[in-house]
Parts: structure tokens; C-alpha cells; sequence
């Protein structure tokens, strides 16, 4: 293990990776927070580096062999995405075989699991992470315009479910579930009830934007299966991640135990 000071040149790379084009350029991305940290240590991902605020220098050796930079609180606000930062961070490098790049694979992976056509709200994509991961699905789908899996408030709101759900990213969302739509269940308010919905166990959930649903080309798709969630009150509607979550526990209860 390595124990040193953040240096000028470092301080400058870390910062930028709060940005897309340079994670990507880079091939680094950023977790923040204990939890984030140690989820990330006992999935076994490669750790380039922690950094640590110097209030916390104690705890470096916990890290080994990773190499721990230690930095002045003021100094660590400026790579921190959180308002109240717990001092603690990690540089993590994208894998050899990444999931996220559009296209990374041909056909669907395995399901049950979640489709997402241009969600845009971290914190939506984060918390569907989640949701999978409790229900026990096997992979996420994002078509090209949604939110970057990697941005630093997707990952603090998985809460390390990063670190056990694959996502996947498609450029052409509707070429792709074109062959599949019987596997296919897409949240529409023209389609059946929630509770009149039939299952199969590898099926997935496809959820569209938050502010204007489906695309025309996805629910113009002949064969797609559509549902929605009755309510009695009055709201519009349900927030994305929500909806997602009462109706992945319905799939939930169609996929035999073991």
C-alpha cells in the first residue's frame, strides 16, 4: 500500500471525472461515501486509488494495497459531489469488457430485468438499480439518451447495487426489442390493468421518460404488451421509479423460487 499527499496533477484529473466526456476519455469513473467504497472492495472491482481527508488518515491502512491519497477537507470539496461529504472516495477504472458503451452486445441479455427509454433523472436510474437488485433481476436496458450510468448521482443512489446489476446501453432501443416483444411489458395508460398482467419470469419492464413516456416508435411497435397502474386519486401520474418498483414486484411474484 501506498499512503501520499494529493498532488496539483491529480486533484485536476479527479475532478474532471464529475463529467462524462472526461469519465469516458479517462476510462475512470468516481464512487464517493463508505458504503459506496466498501461495496466496491467486496465486489472485487480494481481500485485505482481512495482519498481520503486527512482527518481520516488513520483509517489508510484499512485500504491496503490500495494506493491512499490523503488531502485537506477543503481540497477534497472539489472532487466531492455531496454536500456533506463523509471524506472518503474512490478512482475505479471501467473493466475490461464494459456494459455500458451502446450496443455492447446483439441480443437481450437475460431477464427479468428493466428497459428504460431516455430517463434522464439520476436519481431514477439509481433507485431502479436498486429496485433490481432487492427483486433479484438480472440486467437494466437504457436506450442511448438516457442518463449516464456512471454519473455520480446515479451511483450514490444505488447504494453499491451498481456494483451486482449489469446495465446495458442501446442505441436503437426499438430495433432492438423489435424481436423480443414478447418478453416485453411497457408502462402505458392505454394498456391493461397492472393486476390482469400475465408474467413470465424472464420478462422485462420497459419504462419510458419521465416527462413524455414512450416514444411513438416504441408504442407504435405491433406485438408490445402494455399496462398500467389504476389509482383512485388524483394525481397525473407516478414517478418513473415508482412505477417501476410496484410493477417489478408483480413480475417479482412470477419468478419461481429457488
Amino acid at each position: 500500500m501506498r499512503v501520499q499527499n494529493l498532488s496539483k496533477a491529480k486533484l485536476k484529473q479527479y475532478s474532471a471525472l464529475s463529467l462524462k466526456k472526461y469519465r469516458y476519455r479517462t476510462q475512470q469513473f468516481l464512487i464517493e461515501g463508505n458504503k459506496m467504497v466498501k461495496e466496491a472492495i467486496s465486489s472485487g472491482w480494481d481500485i485505482e486509488a481512495i482519498i481520503l481527508i486527512q482527518e481520516r488518515a488513520e483509517e489508510a491502512e484499512d485500504f491496503a494495497p490500495h494506493t491512499v491519497y490523503l488531502t485537506e477537507e477543503s481540497t477534497f470539496r472539489q472532487i466531492s459531489q455531496q454536500p456533506q461529504p463523509e471524506g472518503i472516495l474512490a478512482v475505479l477504472p471501467f473493466p475490461e469488457t464494459p456494459t455500458w458503451p451502446p450496443d455492447c452486445i446483439a441480443a437481450l441479455p437475460p431477464g427479468p430485468g428493466f428497459i428504460l427509454e431516455d430517463m434522464q433523472d439520476p436519481g431514477n436510474l439509481g433507485t431502479l438499480i436498486r429496485t433490481a437488485d432487492w427483486l433479484g433481476f438480472q440486467s437494466i436496458i437504457c436506450s442511448k439518451g438516457s442518463v449516464d450510468v456512471l454519473n455520480p448521482k446515479v451511483l450514490r443512489s444505488t447504494m453499491g447495487s451498481f456494483f451486482r446489476v449489469p446495465v446495458y446501453y442501446f442505441s436503437d432501443l426499438p430495433g432492438h426489442l423489435s424481436n423480443h416483444l414478447d418478453h416485453c411489458w411497457a408502462a402505458d395508460m392505454d394498456g391493461q390493468r397492472l393486476d390482469q398482467a400475465s408474467f413470465g419470469a424472464k420478462d422485462y419492464i420497459v419504462l419510458g421518460n419521465e416527462a413524455n413516456g414512450l416514444s411513438v416508435e416504441l408504442r407504435q411497435l405491433a406485438g408490445l404488451k402494455k399496462l398500467h397502474i389504476p389509482g383512485r386519486g388524483g394525481a397525473e401520474s407516478l414517478n418513473a421509479a415508482i412505477a417501476g418498483a410496484m410493477i417489478g414486484w408483480q413480475l417479482f411474484c412470477h419468478i419461481p423460487k429457488t
